[in-house]
């Protein structure tokens, strides 16, 4: 995993235990995190309320808190997938850019700068021996 890559079972855990926080996790927007964490605890507040009695009427009998165990799960379960999720799309995008930027042509920097660049670029893995040395013999005709 890249420096700036985050860990998708991590983000699912702390989005279950703390509804919102991929938010933080991801994009340091605590603003939408507060948002969300208050939106999504009244929803969780109403879901265990209503198990608990939907449990107490006395045409159910469950055993005394399966009921709103069960509907807590079909909130937190969907909110650990939102994590993985979530942060699966921002690796992808990281990704994706490191990917662009591999493929970008070397700027119009001195050949010295643009050899190290281009070594570099082999060295992290970014490109092949070939693209290596297609790139390096274009900054040896330039001379």
């Amino acid at each position: 995993m890249e420096k700036n890559q985050k860990n998708p079972l991590l983000a699912g855990v702390l989005n279950m235990l703390l509804p919102g926080f991929i938010h933080v996790y991801i994009k340091k927007e605590w603003l939408k995190f507060i948002l969300t964490f208050v939106g999504l605890e009244l929803v969780l507040a109403i879901v265990i309320w209503f198990g608990s009695s939907l449990q107490n009427t006395r045409s159910f009998a469950i055993p005394q808190g399966l009921c709103p165990g069960a509907l807590a799960l079909f909130v937190l379960v969907p909110l650990f997938v939102s994590g993985m999720k979530a942060t699966t799309e921002y690796n992808k995008i990281l990704d994706s850019e490191t990917m662009y930027q591999s493929q970008k042509p070397v700027s119009q920097d001195d050949d010295e700068e643009q050899l190290r660049k281009i070594q570099k670029l082999r060295d992290d893995g970014l490109i092949s021996s070939q693209q290596y040395d297609t790139r390096k013999n274009r900054v040896g005709k330039k001379k």
